[in-house]
């Protein structure tokens, strides 16, 4: 029986660039397409390692250079590049899991790739209003929270909470300006590693296992990171506005990371015990809408470098 699933092997030229074309498409979209943008790797990732990787990247450029063309005349090609760099996010997530390197190779270069793209986009659109990097983001924020205080004001509020939120707002715009390095950070390892969980499912439905990838719950941060938490923890605490925010970038890069392994931990829980998963998408979609047990998982992850719950998942295992 033929093969009749969106990403299935060995499909000829023509499949690779109707599903490629079709993907890069709908991420010009407005508004849904950031969803096709944002999983465009994952959709790389597995029909490069599913096809013969040079028709998978001949396909891709082919697509961008149509597109390219078709943009010129009536819109900017700076949406091209975006593609290019997430197209090129998820080719070289596959070309390292090829090689059989480390989940953190695997995760890391892609995520250099694409703050490299979003520092070029960042130092293009201030060159083109003639200001710089960080009035940029600066205005940026600014719009944001204006926003804001415009959707709180028209919510039946107190005058003296209205008033709260709006003296606030200087202090809120610096705070997320100073803290955009991590944001950038934190958003670009969230989607390299969603789009590598997903990518790894879709492989597995289709008969392709990535030993590198089979395990990720047992995976574990390295211990010496503990000593950049402290640090960005410590030097967070200061007087000095410059250094307050530089530790305070070091310390929410490092929190999220331990967030990740704190949701490795859940998942082996799950795995070990045979969760379903109904109960798994419910207990993560909890996880990712309630800030208190986002922070609960992240200190599970910090304490697991002294605790080791896996070790006890399994005593309890083997006890039952």
């Amino acid at each position: 029986m033929a093969n009749t699933s969106l990403f299935s092997s060995n499909s000829p030229f023509f499949r690779l660039l109707l599903i490629i074309t079709f993907f890069s498409a709908a991420s010009l979209i407005p508004f849904i397409g950031l969803l096709f943008l944002i999983t465009l790797p994952m959709v790389l990732f597995v029909l490069y390692l599913l096809n013969d990787p040079s028709k998978t990247l001949i396909a891709f450029v082919v697509v961008l250079c149509v597109l390219a063309i078709l943009l010129a005349s009536i819109h900017p090609i700076l949406p091209v590049f975006a593609l290019a760099a997430m197209g090129l996010v998820g080719m070289v997530m596959a070309r390292t899991a090829q090689k059989n390197y480390s989940i953190e190779v695997i995760t890391i270069l892609p995520a250099l790739i694409l703050l490299g793209a979003i520092v070029f986009y960042v130092f293009y659109s201030a060159s083109q209003l003639s200001i710089s990097a960080w009035q940029l983001i600066e205005k940026y924020f600014t719009q944001a929270v204006e926003l804001n205080i415009k959707f709180y004001s028209q919510l039946p509020l107190k005058p003296e909470e209205l008033k709260a939120i709006q003296d606030s707002k200087p202090a809120v715009i610096n705070l997320f300006t100073g803290i955009f390095p991590a944001l950038c950070i934190i958003v670009v390892l969230f989607i390299v590693w969603m789009n590598t969980l997903m990518g790894n499912r879709a492989l597995y439905k289709a008969g392709v296992v990535l030993p590198q990838l089979s395990s990720l719950c047992e995976w574990r941060a390295p211990g010496w990171l503990v000593w950049f938490f402290i640090a960005g923890g410590a030097l967070s605490l200061l007087g000095q506005a410059n250094i307050r925010l530089w530790g305070l970038n070091v310390f929410l890069v490092v929190s999220f990371i331990y967030l990740l392994q704190g949701l490795a931990i859940v998942s082996f829980f799950f795995q070990h015990k045979n969760i379903p998963f109904f109960f798994r998408w419910i207990s993560y979609f909890l996880i990712a809408i309630q800030q208190i047990l986002m922070i609960a998982i992240a200190v599970m992850g910090l304490f697991d470098i002294w605790i080791d719950f896996r070790k006890y998942f399994r005593k309890d295992q083997t006890t039952t």
